[in-house]
């Protein structure tokens, strides 16, 4: 029998909550704009092509804060690059607040993107690697579940701000939770990997006893991190990168975060309050949607969290369920804007419970499922320079989104482009089927081990 810690409960749960923590700020500016820029052009004059670029400067900036974030985890530590994140969030947030031009909206708006990229790596990473090998799915979660979270608290002050246009507050607010994340990450630590990765092995210990509560448990995976740390600590990066298995996971990897972004799920994030004052709703109605449905948002990805589906059911099988249900909401939109006048009341009930529909099944499958898989199949040595990769691909496809939405949609209308989407889901369907493998119940050591010695996607026994 293992020696239990005193409080291994109280540990875990302040370091679960801090590690969750940027991601709140992900979802909030990331979100803001959907709401914000509704408002912009009544103080700053806005073309469609600047409108893009405020829209879309976040994500260039998450671009490069994604990669440069990824790469710089793997000698900085985590902990280190989410204290980095908050202080970029609190920067990035002041400054489009009070930016008086147009150039300085989206000079400042870019930083803002930095701090959400260094989040969408980062965060995954120090959550799947604090968490053991069978909770690690639910626990990972938390990362989507906070966004989620950071998504509907902005779609609250949207709403909340809507009835004066404060668009400068809708994004000063984030300033308040990017201190307090900056606050208290000043006395987290860093995840065991991390540590023993960077010499540090009894700190690292003494941290498995406390997340595991049990001592001869944490020494087990200790010597299981040191000797796999061990064995890659004389190889390049280079070498790994070049590693035949390394490249078919990180193919994986790079295919599964486009496909995240190419079912449209920011098409909904950024332009539904837009689409939907195109069905003849007032702003305020559009943003009062947003609003309950990042509640509803916020009970769905609970229930994921609490009954740990991602761990019971498996990670492939909720990737394929949530393709089903997202083409089939993104089809019915479509079908009916392409079908229906455009200011129908049938037309936007229809959009309505599509829209619930579609970004309820993401919140329930790829959004959290996409990052616990990335943060479980590439090798400990390379884990954040891959992440980086994999992240900047999903950012890229997301920028492509952003941009071309508006005018997708102003050269054939919303209704093809949903349908677009919706067909894209199809297509990805049978490659999720056979290349995904399942990593369910397995520590990231032994995944490491059977991704080596596997000669296709598909993990070996």
């Amino acid at each position: 029998m293992g020696t239990p810690s005193p409080k291994p409960e109280v540990a875990t749960r302040r370091v679960y909550a801090l590690g969750s923590l940027a991601a709140i700020l992900f979802g909030y500016d990331n979100g803001i704009i959907s709401a914000a820029i509704l408002f912009i052009p009544h103080e700053l004059p806005l073309t469609p092509l600047l409108k893009g670029a405020v829209v879309s400067a976040t994500v260039v900036g998450a671009m490069v804060g994604a990669l440069v974030g990824g790469l710089t985890a793997d000698w900085q530590g985590r902990q280190r690059l989410l204290l980095a994140a908050g202080v970029v969030f609190t920067i990035g947030a002041l400054g489009a607040g009070v930016a008086p031009t147009v150039a300085t909206l989206v000079l400042f708006r870019f930083i803002i993107g930095l701090g959400i990229g260094i989040a969408s790596v980062v965060v995954p990473l120090y959550l799947a690697e604090m968490a053991p090998a069978g909770g690690r799915g639910w626990i990972t979660s938390l990362n989507q579940y906070m966004i989620i979270v950071g998504t509907a608290l902005a779609a609250a002050c949207g709403y909340a701000l809507a009835f004066s246009a404060s668009w400068r507050w809708m994004i000063l607010i984030g300033v308040f939770p990017a201190v307090v994340l900056v606050l208290g990450l000043l006395a987290a630590p860093d995840t065991p990997r991390s540590l023993v990765r960077r010499g540090h092995p009894e700190r690292a210990r003494a941290l498995l006893v406390g997340l595991r509560g049990d001592q001869d448990a944490a020494d087990r995976e200790l010597a299981e991190i040191t000797e796999l740390e061990r064995q890659q600590r004389d190889a390049r990066l280079g070498a790994h990168m070049s590693a035949p298995w390394v490249r078919r996971l990180l193919v994986l990897g790079a295919l599964l975060a486009v496909f995240q972004q190419i079912t449209g799920i920011n098409t909904i994030v950024y332009y539904a309050p837009t689409v939907l004052t195109t069905f003849g709703v007032s702003d305020v109605t559009a943003l009062l949607f947003t609003f309950l449905n990042g509640l509803v948002n916020i009970a769905t990805i609970a229930v994921v969290v609490r009954l740990k589906i991602v761990d019971r059911w498996g990670r492939k099988p909720v990737l394929l369920a949530g393709l089903v249900g997202m083409s089939a909401s993104l089809f019915a939109v479509g079908a009916a804007a392409s079908l229906l006048p455009p200011e129908s009341p049938a037309l936007f009930g229809i959009a309505v419970a599509a829209f619930v529909v579609y970004t309820n099944t993401f919140s329930a499958t790829w959004g959290p499922v996409l990052w616990v898989v990335l943060a479980e199949i590439f090798p400990l040595a390379i884990r954040g320079a891959a992440m980086a990769l994999a992240t900047l691909f999903n950012w890229l496809t997301d920028f492509f989104v952003a941009l071309t939405f508006p005018t997708f949609t102003s050269l054939v209308g919303a209704g093809i482009v949903f349908i677009a989407y919706a067909a894209a889901g199809v297509i990805i369907f049978p490659i999720v089927w056979w290349m995904v493998p399942e990593t369910k119940q397995r520590s990231l050591e032994s995944l490491e081990k059977a991704f080596r010695r596997s000669k296709r996607f598909r993990l070996s026994e």
